[in-house]
């Protein structure tokens, strides 16, 4: 997948942009606050629908203006399409392929992104729901089906609690969230799994040394190693065992919706015994390895999306870093300052100031 075109209408402070991208590295250089993370998040939202900053579909309007619209010329194994996404505020968001419509669950199968920004911290500072949404994004590019489940799930969820406050039976709904449910804990486990290896390799070699670990921690706790009917019978009994406290406080209060990834550096909680410098280490490992579970799954090489990852970083350790992200069929980078010397080889180069751009020659 490349992305080769993009024009945007009233998308946060880009009002008007019309510009082409290259094959390999595409860098963005800006003061802060020029444009270059929102342009990064239009690519995002042009490829998955949502924001990887968490922002609602609101906020990505202009100020003073009611619609978005983002139109992306994209290459599928050579052939050029026409993607847009477009919102109108109090309405909904709008995705169309070629002139025709299409779900926001079918760009996750089609596409396969990567992000790392400074927002990232958050998986490490901030509440366990930020956790959920970060394994979410990449668990739905990397699952064909986990996607419909959790939405499903999500569906149910919603319905129960509707039902709780109005002190109504909520029992026909745990059998939904169950069904969904014990598939999205396993989904979780699994990918969890698979992704800590390596990102604890790649946080040991660009920390120097250091060691991270990381651990899903489901609210009920199973064995990932048993069958999804083995599962699905204990978050039954789990939701039976829980039904009159549920009901005493109006909402439901165990299943995926609850779940957390528990991070330790050096053998602490991450969350309070981790500095700004090692979050955004760890940030990275944990890029670094989504970028390889992905590119292995998807047999492509998914697009990335850096936003001023080598601010904190030395040459020798920049330079690790862009190995380490090695194969590479397109990247876009924002950066104040001169990207490591292999990015400036080839591609293109731009200048961006008050949410427009110009290609640096």
């Amino acid at each position: 997948m490349l992305i080769d075109h993009l024009r945007t209408s009233d998308f946060r402070n880009l009002s008007s942009l019309d510009i082409a991208f290259s094959p390999g590295a595409n860098v963005f250089y800006g003061d802060n606050g020029s444009g270059k993370t929102n342009l990064l998040e239009a690519l995002f939202v042009l490829c998955l629908g949502r924001s990887q900053r968490r922002a609602q579909d609101q906020v990505l309007v202009r100020n003073d203006c009611e619609v978005f619209r983002l139109v992306g010329k994209v290459r599928y194994n050579g052939r050029s399409q026409e993607l847009t996404v477009a919102y109108q505020r109090g309405g909904k968001k709008k995705v169309e392929l070629d002139g025709a419509p299409i779900r926001i669950v079918e760009l996750f199968e089609r596409h396969c992104v990567v992000a790392a920004g400074p927002e990232d911290s958050e998986i490490f500072s901030g509440p366990p729901s930020v956790r959920r949404e970060f394994i979410d994004l990449y668990l739905s590019q990397y699952s064909r089906t986990y996607l419909e489940d959790l939405r499903h799930y999500y569906r149910a969820l919603a319905q129960k609690n509707a039902a709780l406050k109005r002190e109504m039976d909520s029992t026909p709904f745990d059998a939904l969230l169950a069904r969904h449910g014990s598939r999205v804990m396993k989904a979780r486990a699994e990918f969890t799994d698979a992704l800590k290896k390596p990102a604890v390799g790649h946080y040991h070699t660009i920390s120097g040394g250091e060691h991270l670990d990381l651990a899903y921690q489901p609210s009920i706790p199973f064995n990932p190693a048993g069958s999804i009917g083995e599962i699905e019978s204990l978050v039954v009994q789990s939701l039976d065992a829980i039904r009159k406290r549920e009901a005493i406080v109006g909402s439901s209060l165990i299943g995926p919706h609850r779940d957390d990834l528990a991070f330790r550096i050096m053998g602490q909680p991450a969350k309070t015994h981790g500095s700004q410098g090692q979050w955004r280490t760890a940030a990275i490992s944990l890029k670094l390895a989504l970028y390889d579970l992905l590119r292995r799954k998807r047999g492509v090489a998914p697009v990335l999306l850096l936003d001023e990852i080598f601010a904190e970083l030395d040459t020798k350790r920049s330079h690790e870093l862009i190995n380490l992200f090695g194969g590479f069929d397109q990247l876009f980078l924002t950066t104040a300052l001169e990207p490591p010397e292999p990015l400036r080889k080839g591609g293109c180069r731009y200048r961006i100031a008050s949410g427009t751009v110009q290609e640096i020659h």
